[in-house]
């Protein structure tokens, strides 16, 4: 029933893609947040220490784009991005479940996210998918405009059988 996720890991060359992605992605983050959501060098800073998968859409752009690194037994997920044009259709969903089967193969414990609290959209969304808070912490960036912390989520991954 569920069509084929064509998920590949990233390289050098999709590093343009993926920050565009993510600050098309991450715009609404400009009401609280003064600047891009990314750039060139933090993204090939992120792929010294863990990996982007990707999924490309029409064109030179791609659909979405996740972080995944491992954290001892567990797996951070971050920058979770579906190209706008593309929301609304489950690929969100159908990345998160790619995410939780990486983690299972790397014998991890548990998927770790962090969400900012002004996305609203977002505890529901992850809550739906069986995670569950855990915790809070500052989020230390000088060109707030408004007020705004991360919400800690996780979820415990199956190891299959």
């Amino acid at each position: 029933m569920a069509e084929t996720l064509a998920l590949r890991t990233a390289n050098a060359d999709d590093v343009p893609r993926i920050v565009a992605l993510l600050n098309a992605a991450f715009a609404m983050e400009r009401e609280f947040i003064d600047k891009d959501r990314t750039s060139a060098p933090e993204i090939e800073r992120f792929m010294t220490t863990g990996t982007f998968f990707v999924v490309d859409g029409d064109g030179n752009n791609l659909a979405s784009c996740m972080y995944l690194e491992q954290r001892g037994e567990r797996l951070y997920l971050g920058m979770l991005a579906v190209n706008p044009s593309q929301q609304g259709r489950g690929l969100g969903r159908r990345m998160m479940a790619a995410a939780e089967r990486h983690a299972a193969s790397l014998g991890c414990s548990a998927i770790d996210i962090r969400i900012v609290n002004r996305r609203t959209e977002l505890p529901p969304f992850y809550r739906g998918l069986g995670f569950v808070d855990n915790g809070t912490e500052p989020l230390e960036e000088p060109l707030l405009t408004k007020p705004a912390h991360f919400i800690r989520m996780m979820k415990e991954v199956s190891q299959g059988g």
